[in-house]
């Protein structure tokens, strides 16, 4: 299709004024990038800190699309010409990061000599050695260890050469997320297209686009981890849960996403207010259920017990929907770690 490209590059000010099907692919990715999916998997996209690494203007994706499918193909394109010059940038700026092959769109503008150019950016997902839980805390704990990760929370640090981990003499974690990927991806993809239709004048929304964007996040992060995936759980000698704190309101049990978010009262109100940014997949996937079934399943077999949190928990007991933890006796505390040893 490059032949046919225009030779010139327009510098083009409004999303309005290129190809509907580039136009309608952009406003879909934009919405479909799913960060809390990239968080509970233990990665993030990750944030210039000055001026965007990666910029496409608009007038480089000025041409005729026969569908948004096509369209996203030509910003990926656009986006390989680039990205080897934008991630040695994000490397300056993360040393500690992997940075992967998948990136989340933004709407994006620069000032240039003479006046602005407008377009979309795009920012790597990445691991980081440490993110939303304190993993130095524990560098002595599983230096040496055969360690076993209840969930998936922490699968960016297993694979990221620089964390606590890398110390680990095996590191494997359960994949608790992907079995439910079906039912996230459908779900985001109803919370985005109801959104459009009561709110967007364009209703600018391609499900099948956002399905295809938001599958192939999950088909990137388990090419990454698939080789860190637990198959034998036994023999370890350290068990670590992390836990993701979330507010009281939104600890439900094991249920379908969709039933949790219209009959739990916090989510249903957030629907209600049209409050679609704040909602959340992360308690109904990591339920209380879940939780504690993995415990009693695995976390009574190894020497310890950590109990990371990604928000500061003074004491354990404030954890109370945790039945299993009076069960334990305390070996060490800080308000993100917990070591605990089995008391029987």
């Amino acid at each position: 299709m490059s032949i046919f490209r225009k030779k010139e590059e327009k510098n083009i000010l409004h999303i309005d004024h290129i190809n509907p099907q580039m136009k309608k692919a952009i406003k879909t990715l934009i919405d479909s990038g799913v960060p809390e999916v990239a968080k509970l998997y233990g990665f993030r996209y990750l944030f210039p800190r000055l001026r965007e690494p990666i910029f496409i203007p608009y007038g480089r994706l000025d041409d005729d699309f026969k569908d948004t499918h096509e369209a996203f193909e030509r910003i990926l394109e656009e986006v390989d010409k680039i990205k080897d010059e934008g991630m040695q940038t994000y490397k300056t700026w993360y040393p500690t990061a992997e940075e992967i092959n998948h990136f989340r769109f933004t709407f994006y503008s620069m000032t240039i000599e003479d006046g602005m150019k407008v377009g979309i950016a795009a920012n790597p997902l990445a691991s980081l050695d440490q993110d939303s839980f304190k993993l130095n805390e524990i560098g002595d704990e599983v230096r040496g260890k055969k360690v076993l990760i209840l969930s998936s929370a922490l699968a960016g640090q297993v694979v990221n050469t620089k964390s606590v981990f890398s110390n680990s003499s095996a590191v494997e974690f359960l994949d608790t997320v992907s079995s439910r990927e079906d039912e996230i991806i459908e779900s985001y993809l109803w919370l985005n297209k109801n959104f459009h239709e009561k709110y967007d004048k364009d209703k600018e929304y391609d499900v099948e686009l956002g399905r295809t964007y938001m599958r192939r996040l999950f088909s990137i992060i388990k090419s990454v981890t698939s080789p860190k995936v637990a198959n034998n759980s036994k023999d370890k000698d350290v068990i670590i849960l992390p836990l993701f704190i979330y507010p009281k309101g939104k600890i439900v049990g094991n249920i379908s996403i969709m039933e949790a978010w219209n009959s739990n009262e916090s989510f249903a109100t957030l629907l209600r207010q049209a409050q679609y940014h704040e909602m959340e997949v992360g308690p109904i996937v990591y339920n209380v259920d879940t939780i504690n079934s993995l415990v009693e399943t695995y976390g009574f077999s190894a020497e310890k017990l950590i109990v990371l949190t990604d928000q500061k928990v003074p004491a354990i007991d404030r954890l109370d929907h945790l039945k299993w933890l009076k069960r334990f006796k305390v070996e060490k505390e800080t308000d993100f770690v917990k070591i605990l040893k089995p008391s029987g």
